[in-house]
């Protein structure tokens, strides 16, 4: 296989896949905006098929994301799509948040157990690829876990893998230590190299899969910030974001702008980047339309970044917001 593809669980697909958070569109959490606006559900879903078209096959979505509503419609293009990858879609999804109840979260084996059922129905498959704890505590106690219930669902073929969705480096670091689960999820990306510390030939090779999300920033890495500072509509989680931690993204981004001079621009590049370290499982930009769709094939068609272009991204900008550490 090449370097842009894998082995995960079992099942070879590409290094990059296509994350669902939004296809919830717009949805409030307590109150406040938790989704990335409105969407066309048409577009969207068109967006799905291209994806598989052109071999993207691996889906990150969540219950959390619109309390199901991101499930659903993942499921729906799933279930539309009459293309030559029809059925070969792996679905890793997560739980945590109880629907029925006031959005407070119960990572329990039961309600695991429950939400394993919850998102079979709503994408209406019969087996998922990946279950995760969606962004536990950093300091939680997996020690106190019954994995029972986890490891008989594996057995059963009901999911083929399960592991936890970090919310920081702190959270890989304890997760790790309690050795929970085969499948980690985390932020890396250019502006946020923490995650390379924790990868080694050792979890590489024997214990964890990598799935690196927030690629490209939550959509900062794009020549629109190049252009200009960004704004966005009330109902979008990133109006909300802090505006110190907004300007030093933007400001990094800027910095970066050589990557624009790259094939298909500073956001293919910034894809390319995940290629290019090998201990990255896979990554996960937020897909909504077929231009989106589009930068991710062009990325897995380019593969990874030549060594000097890695090297100037690290002399451009630091490892990390110094907040953030």
């Amino acid at each position: 296989m090449s370097s842009n593809h894998l082995l995960f669980n079992g099942n070879e697909i590409n290094r990059i896949g296509f994350g669902c958070w939004q296809l919830a569109g717009d949805y409030d959490l307590h109150g406040r905006p938790s989704g990335y606006g409105t969407i066309d559900n048409a577009e969207s879903e068109r967006a799905i098929h291209f994806a598989l078209d052109n071999g993207i096959t691996f889906f990150d979505t969540a219950v959390a994301y619109g309390f199901g509503r991101s499930e659903e419609l993942l499921g729906a293009g799933l279930r539309s799509y009459s293309g030559t990858n029809k059925g070969n879609a792996t679905i890793c999804t997560k739980y945590g948040m109880v629907l029925d109840g006031d959005g407070a979260d119960d990572f329990s084996a039961k309600n695991f157990v429950a939400s394993v059922e919850g998102s079979l129905k709503r994408l209406q498959v019969d087996r998922l690829g990946v279950m995760l704890l969606h962004n536990p505590p950093d300091d939680f106690d997996f020690s106190t876990m019954d994995r029972v219930p986890f490891d008989q669902l594996v057995k059963n073929g009901k999911i083929q893998a399960y592991g936890v969705s970090c919310r920081t480096q702190k959270g890989v670091a304890n997760v790790i230590s309690h050795g929970f689960g085969s499948v980690i999820e985390a932020v890396y990306n250019v502006l946020d190299r923490r995650y390379e510390k924790y990868f080694s030939d050792a979890l590489y090779k024997a214990t964890y899969n990598f799935i690196c999300r927030v690629p490209l920033a939550s959509g900062f890495i794009s020549p629109r910030t190049l252009a200009a500072d960004r704004a966005f509509a009330d109902n979008d989680i990133r109006n909300g974001f802090n505006r110190e931690q907004v300007e030093w993204v933007t400001d990094s981004v800027r910095k970066l702008s050589f990557l624009q001079d790259l094939p298909g621009g500073i956001a293919v590049s910034a894809l390319r980047f995940q290629l290019s370290n090998r201990y990255n499982t896979l990554t996960i930009p937020g897909i909504k339309n077929t231009k989106q769709a589009s930068d991710a094939v062009m990325a897995l068609n380019l593969g990874p970044l030549p060594e000097d272009v890695i090297n100037s991204i690290a002399a451009a900008v630091p490892e990390v917001f110094y907040k953030w550490r």
